[in-house]
């Protein structure tokens, strides 16, 4: 099914940059908007020519595709209107709900495709784009929204979801360097320009180098006698990446929790 229409339940900034993706990619299938949140539905419909349904059930009638764009709370409430019928496919974007869980709640004609893309991916084209499991049909469609990153395992897409809360403490630590270029006379353009494009292309050598050690890399650049090396050091001093590892392995530990008290 190469233009499936996508019913979404979940108008929020998820399923916004997902659709925005999906359109940037070329993507011209019929999208219906759950008419919840009536506001965002609307203007969500306006940037991305997409449809609000009348109702829930409409807009499960017409759909081939459902994607669940709701917020874990939110959940008990959404999951028990999730009346699809056989042969529909869902899709869901809600971080620690598992397609067992899913499974329990909606049935065993339904297929479920687990994703999470994270928040760049409507501004950025080919951004990374996780998927559980894999299927032809789902990666021929979704591709046109990002790269994707096929699993093999669920718990392999759950440390997916929580490598997409690094982009959120990205804003922050940009943020926090770019105040220190302003604080000196840069203007916010200008500074915001050395520090994002900097850590864009940090990143982007860094998947081009697949094959050798960051570290490597690393101590390629910050050579002896040189300021990138005064400034590493000091950082290496100050342990300053242990805080990194600690508040993903917070993250995966309540993750963890949530989903051992959902079972």
């Amino acid at each position: 099914m190469d233009t499936p229409t996508i019913g979404v339940i979940g108008t929020g900034d998820f399923a916004a940059y997902f659709i925005a993706a999906l359109r940037n990619g070329g993507h011209t299938g019929h999208i219906l908007l759950s008419p919840h949140s009536s506001a965002k539905a609307a203007r969500l419909a306006a940037e991305q020519n997409c449809t609000v349904a009348r109702d829930d059930t409409a807009m499960l009638a017409e759909s081939d595709w459902v994607l669940l764009a709701v917020r874990p709370e939110q959940v008990p409430s959404a999951l028990p209107t999730l009346a699809l019928r056989s042969g529909q496919l869902l899709l869901s974007a809600v971080a620690g709900l598992t397609v067992g869980e899913l499974r329990s709640a909606i049935g065993n004609d339904v297929s479920i495709i687990r994703i999470m893309p994270s928040s760049y991916i409507g501004a950025i084209q080919n951004s990374l784009l996780p998927i559980y499991p894999g299927c032809a049909e789902v990666e021929a469609v979704l591709g046109r929204a990002g790269k994707l990153l096929v699993f093999d395992t669920e718990d392999h897409i759950e440390l997916s979801m929580i490598g997409a809360c690094l982009s959120g403490w990205m804003y922050r630590f940009v943020g926090a360097l770019e105040g220190w270029f302003v604080e000196r006379g840069l203007t916010r353009a200008q500074a915001r320009q050395i520090v994002a494009g900097n850590v864009l292309g940090a990143a982007g050598n860094a998947l081009a180098r697949s094959d050798i050690s960051l570290v490597t890399v690393s101590d390629e650049i910050a050579t002896p006698g040189t300021y990138t090396k005064l400034g590493l050091d000091h950082l290496l001093d100050k342990d300053s990446f242990r805080p990194w590892n600690e508040a993903l392995t917070l993250v995966s530990d309540r993750l963890n929790a949530s989903e051992h008290t959902a079972r």
